[in-house]
């Protein structure tokens, strides 16, 4: 995948990969996502992307990991739970719960490995999903490594990072990215460690969650879920860019999510108001797996308003129609 880079008005950097690959009849999420955020000051943004890193290994270990980190009352920005790893893991937990995906576990190999590779990036004051053995904070090249030299071997995961002004701020920032949001909210999500690091007043979030396909999940997540009220609009800032030629912001991306790796295609999408008015959208393409599917209003929502989705599917080879509603925010 080639380098680009782009200027934006308001966002930073942004990387993201993370590829499937069949094992046997099982799609394995493999990879690496990753999103950067620069100060809220900044204008100017680069993009790149790095290689995968690849497992070959279907399942988690649940039985080596710890149950859930406390939950604890939400904090302010300036407050330093926002970036405590038990904080950023609650928020994950709420962000997921909404929607009715199951909780992510802690794990204490996981959570050592995402802040291990906080530190290393904060200490580079870069962004990215390679580390190169020999500098400050080396701990391993790829998230796989990472996750092994912290005890976690051949781990199916992917992982997440940004730069922003507090942890907690930018896991739910994450979350409003759509190829992003597919890997928080992804119905096989087993464990979720965070870490959080600050060096010369840059603070960088990551993320890893590790994947168990053969674990027991709903057949179905959306997101936003039913009733569930979300952003009337999304500034669309994401990199591979989810919606190429399509003018910014846009509408609150619309994502649907099937268990045990089941190939979905979209046959048909509709989005319509209160008053049965058809809005517009566009297509968000499938682009690491086939588990999924994802649309995006082309223009920004109402706020305060109610909306219905239809989704005409076929899943696993059958013809299947899911249709909810949401609202949009005053």
């Amino acid at each position: 995948m080639p380098t680009m880079k782009m200027t934006r008005p308001q966002r930073g950097t942004i990387l993201t990969l993370g590829p499937f690959i069949a094992v046997g009849a099982l799609a394995l999420l493999i990879a690496a996502a990753g999103f950067a955020i620069t100060p809220r000051a900044a204008r100017d943004a680069s993009n790149g992307a790095v290689s995968p890193s690849v497992s070959l290994d279907a399942s988690a270990n649940p039985s080596a990991t710890q149950a859930a980190a406390p939950t604890a009352p939400r904090p302010s920005a300036s407050d330093p739970r926002a970036d405590e790893p038990s904080e950023m893991l609650r928020i994950h937990n709420t962000l997921r719960a909404a929607i009715g995906a199951p909780a992510v576990r802690f794990d204490d190999r996981v959570s050592a490995a995402a802040q291990r590779h906080a530190g290393y990036l904060a200490l580079a004051a870069s962004i990215g999903h390679e580390e190169t053995e020999g500098q400050p904070g080396f701990t391993g090249v790829t998230v796989r490594d990472r996750l092994a030299a912290a005890g976690y071997p051949d781990a199916t995961a992917s992982e997440v990072a940004a730069s922003s002004g507090s942890g907690s701020d930018d896991v739910r920032f994450l979350w409003d990215l759509p190829y992003h949001r597919l890997a928080l909210m992804h119905p096989h999500a087993v464990i979720a460690g965070w870490g959080h690091a600050d060096s010369a007043g840059k603070g960088i979030t990551v993320g890893v969650v590790v994947f168990d396909f053969g674990a027991a999940a709903p057949d179905l997540v959306r997101s936003p879920a039913e009733g569930q009220r979300v952003p009337a609009s999304w500034d669309g800032q994401e990199s591979p860019d989810p919606l190429p030629g399509v003018p910014r912001p846009v509408g609150y991306p619309i994502l649907a999510v099937y268990a045990k790796a089941t190939p979905v295609a979209l046959r048909a999408a509709t989005l319509t108001d209160a008053g049965g008015g058809v809005v517009p959208t566009t297509v968000i393409q499938q682009i690491y797996e086939r588990d999924y599917v994802a649309i995006a209003p082309t223009t920004p929502l109402s706020t305060g308003a109610r909306y219905r989705v239809r989704l005409d599917l076929v899943v696993g080879g059958a013809d299947v129609t899911t249709e909810w509603e949401f609202e949009t925010e005053r």
